[in-house]
């Protein structure tokens, strides 16, 4: 007698990650339960139904990829390197993010259940953590004193907008590539924050 194929539960949610970001939230059990080559009977051996494996497979969970690097910073390099390092990987994050709210957003799902997964609402946790970078840059002089937690905000926003927006259109509503866009934003910042003689 053949011996069951064990499939990881990390393969099964990447797969299913996969399908529901190519074809939506409508995916059917049994397009995944293919591409694994297992039944969908399989996946209810370790989901008991399509919304807990939707929930597993694209709802964000811990820490945002990003904070360690903000974190750990500000260094010695130029402001204008290490914020250009900063919005790209906002710019990464918020793509990867865009793509996850779509499907969570298209299948019905109330935001807040989803926010009360957590104990602080992760655009929160983004917002502290982005201005103790500002506050941290402002201490070594490298920037003047500003509304942390407002320009903390228009970090975020300026790249998650464009991710968003070139998930629903297609393209990037600027018409720019993701390196020219960030150029732009770090050339605003840079004269907002620089400080004046």
């Amino acid at each position: 007698m053949a011996r069951p194929r064990t499939i990881s539960d990390e393969l099964i949610l990447e797969t299913a990650r996969e399908c529901f970001f190519e074809h939506g939230p409508s995916v059917s059990t049994d397009l995944i339960a293919e591409q694994l080559g297992v039944s969908p009977q399989a996946l209810f051996k370790r989901f008991n139904n399509k919304q807990e494996l939707m929930l597993a497979a694209v709802a964000p969970t811990g820490q945002a990829s990003w904070i360690p690097l903000v974190e750990a910073g500000p260094d010695d390099r130029s402001l204008d390197e290490q914020l250009t390092e900063i919005l790209q990987v906002l710019a990464d994050f918020f793509v990867d993010i865009s793509r996850r709210m779509s499907v969570l957003r298209w299948s019905g799902l109330d935001p807040k259940k989803l926010l009360d997964r957590f104990d602080e609402p992760p655009p929160l946790v983004d917002i502290r953590v982005l201005a103790g970078w500002l506050s941290r840059a402002a201490d070594k002089g490298l920037i003047r004193p500003v509304d942390f937690r407002a320009t903390a905000v228009m970090m975020l926003t300026s790249m998650h907008g464009p991710a968003m927006l070139t998930d629903m259109l297609g393209q990037h509503p600027t018409g720019h590539s993701r390196d020219e866009y960030v150029a732009l934003m770090v050339d605003v910042l840079l004269q907002g924050m620089v400080p004046r003689d």
